[in-house]
């Protein structure tokens, strides 16, 4: 159209043209090749040379689509040229505006053919930096390209809304080149340097201190595909994506990428994936991701790898772990692994363990070296086994010593394959048995068979914080059931100990793994000899036979809340009852009897032992105080020890209410230390 309206206006002009130099044109609108020039003035000057020079003013140039929410305002072109095929301006200055920011004046230049156009901006002011811009359309085609250095983001918050992150310091370098066909992006390339960034949305979830980072991305669309190659490689500063904090001073962190995004059906399928945290673990492999009514992952395939599984366990599972049930525990070792997930669930797993060591910082579990292969699916009829061994592990205060374990995992079970002896306490812990199977909308159930031979009663009590015992323990355990956070004995629990047997019944716990266990038990005692239960006591030798019972026996975090309890002389008991005077001195201080007055100031002082016809002493626990009872009532007490044979002594107890904590620490002092304290 300008072509046509300029050879008018020069048909015209000729025949006055040795009276002119210049003619000037004004213009209301210009459109032509999907430019649109408002307010235009043109002023053709050197009319009577071969070359003339065109000088153009335009209030308004809306460049073609799609680029026309770009528009240039005040442009004045001071080298305007026209032929028959083109118009162009070398050199002109304008404003850009858009929708979000307006420029100051820059410097300008644009060519029109008649099917390929081109402009130029350089120098142009954004942010306290020079932002250089060129665009192209040819045909139905088009290209932009917007190239910018040391872009300071305090400006940038001026210039866009800050509904969703806002930034606080920081500078940008960016390349930019997109490409396109009539209204459709079809390539995109963008490379960019983030220098110093800080800033954080307005939720707080996600925040950047001192961020560097470098990143391409190169995307392609064709066929209602995006394919897509990104490189992003953070190498100082911090980022914080809840609840993890990331900090890359001296760990470079680096994710590359190839995938192709389906338009129409909201899906990524991501053909390679690699994300590396230096020094700490890298993940790679493929998926498929569907985006309708949220993320879901069709499928995925990862590989995952580390060297150093305490900076994982810092980094990535402790945040995940605080405030749940697992808070406190952490790793140590190294690891890989691949994990193949369809349908949003895990369908197999395949992990090397070497070297793993679990903390807790509760005390309720610690693995030193352990290492093994874990092997599961979910298919019920996998049937690949797996393997784990450790040097020494330890639940709560009861260490275990080096095992190793065969087992199978499929679906929602797991079953023992090998029968292990497990060191336990200078003894031997057999497993016959163990398998674990889900229950739906359950806890899982457990069960157990297995015994133990020779574990030290010593090591025992003083693992658990008892008052110390003597001797070792062996005995058979029948099949043990745990459902419903609820552990169960099926059967009698038959330990020999002492030339006699302890039978516990109708055991059961709750809330085992739980800060807070549970436990419940009935206790028969059996013709246990004394001489052995006592000749390793500071509390003094005893002979004869005890026999007794502990129902009703309940216990929380191991320390016990109620019980009723009777140990004393078997009636059919024809053993020899002996018992040295400091054990009868410490049984009257159990009870608050004055014996032990009476042997210091009387010629029984003089005997080592004494003869006994019977001893016994219950205790009913209610409420932290201990109802005490002896043999038998008497007068102003209860008998704890009835005197038989030459010489002869009655130990009588006078205090009949205890507080449990004074009782346990009367016989903590007088089995650990040869001093008797009476009071």
């Amino acid at each position: 159209m300008i072509r046509r309206l300029l050879a008018v206006i020069l048909v015209g002009i000729v025949p006055v043209a040795h009276a002119f130099d210049a003619v000037l044109l004004d213009i209301e609108t210009v459109a032509t090749q999907g430019w649109s020039l408002q307010g235009a003035a043109i002023a053709l000057t050197e009319l009577a040379k071969n070359q003339q020079q065109l000088a153009l003013t335009v209030k308004t140039v809306v460049l073609p689509k799609p680029l026309n929410d770009l528009s240039l305002v005040n442009l004045r072109c001071t080298s305007f040229t026209w032929t028959a095929k083109q118009m162009a301006c070398k050199q002109g200055r304008a404003t850009l505006r858009s929708t979000y920011w307006q420029s100051p004046s820059t410097n300008f230049s644009f060519q029109i053919d008649q099917k390929r156009s081109t402009f130029k901006l350089t120098e142009l002011s954004l942010a306290g930096t020079k932002l250089a811009v060129e665009g192209m359309v040819d045909g139905d085609r088009w290209q932009l390209q917007i190239k910018t250095k040391q872009v300071d983001v305090a400006v940038l918050n001026r210039l866009f809304p800050q509904q969703f992150f806002a930034l606080t310091a920081g500078k940008i370098d960016l390349n930019l080149n997109v490409s396109g066909i009539r209204e459709i992006l079809e390539k995109f390339t963008m490379t960019a340097q983030l220098d110093g960034l800080s800033g954080q949305t307005v939720d707080g979830k996600i925040a950047t201190e001192g961020l560097m980072l470098k990143a391409s991305l190169d995307a392609g669309y064709k066929n209602g595909f995006w394919q897509v190659q990104s490189k992003t490689t953070i190498n100082g500063g911090a980022i914080y994506l809840e609840p993890l904090y990331l900090d890359a001073k001296g760990q470079t962190i680096q994710l590359d990428a190839q995938a192709n995004w389906d338009i129409a059906n909201q899906q990524l399928d991501i053909k390679t994936a690699r994300y590396q945290h230096a020094n700490v673990a890298s993940l790679s492999g493929n998926a498929a991701l569907q985006f309708k009514d949220g993320i879901n992952i069709q499928r995925a395939d990862l590989d995952l790898h580390s060297e150093s599984l305490t900076s994982v366990s810092s980094i990535y599972l402790t945040p995940f772990l605080a405030q749940t049930a697992w808070e406190g525990i952490t790793l140590s070792g190294k690891a890989r692994a691949n994990i193949a997930i369809n349908d949003q669930s895990l369908k197999a797993l395949t992990a090397v363990f070497d070297d793993v060591s679990v903390n807790d910082s509760a005390e309720r579990l610690h693995i030193d070296s352990g290492s093994g292969t874990l092997n599961w699916a979910s298919d019920t009829l996998f049937n690949k086994p797996s393997a784990l061994a450790w040097q020494q592990l330890q639940i709560y205060a009861l260490p275990m010593g080096q095992a190793n374990l065969a087992f199978l995992t499929q679906a929602s079970n797991f079953s023992l394959l090998n029968k292990p002896r497990i060191p336990f306490l200078g003894g031997t812990i057999a497993i016959d048995e163990f398998s674990w199977q889900a229950e739906p909308q359950q806890e899982p159930k457990v069960i157990f068979k297995g015994g133990m031979t020779q574990v030290s009663l010593e090591q025992l009590s003083k693992a658990l914080n008892w008052t110390p015992l003597s001797g070792s323990i062996s005995g058979e355990i029948p099949q043990v059931n745990y459902s419903n956070k609820t552990l169960s004995l099926d059967g009698e629990l038959l330990i020999h100990v002492f030339d006699g047997v302890v039978k516990i019944s109708n055991l059961a716990t709750s809330g085992l793994l739980t800060a807070l266990p549970k436990f419940h038990a009935d206790l028969e005692i059996d013709n246990l000899d004394m001489e052995q239960l006592t000749g390793k006591f500071e509390f003094g030798g005893i002979t004869g036979k005890l026999s007794g019972y502990v129902r009703q026996l309940y216990l929380e975090n191991w320390q016990p809340i109620s019980f009723y309890a009777w140990l004393g002389t078997p009636d059919d008991d024809n053993s020899k009852h002996r018992i040295s005077q400091k054990a009868v001195k410490n049984i009257a201080n159990i009870g608050g009897g004055a014996a032990a007055d009476a042997l210091s100031r009387s010629f029984l002082s003089f005997f080592e032992t004494f003869g006994y016809d019977k001893l016994g002493l219950g205790c009913y626990l209610h409420e932290g105080v201990c109802q005490l009872m002896g043999v038998e009532a008497t007068p102003s007490g209860y008998a704890i020890i009835t005197g038989g044979g030459l010489p002869r002594i009655d130990v009588i107890g006078y205090n009949p209410r205890v507080d449990w904590a004074v009782l346990m620490e009367r016989l903590k002092r007088i089995t650990t230390s040869d001093e008797v304290i009476i009071k």
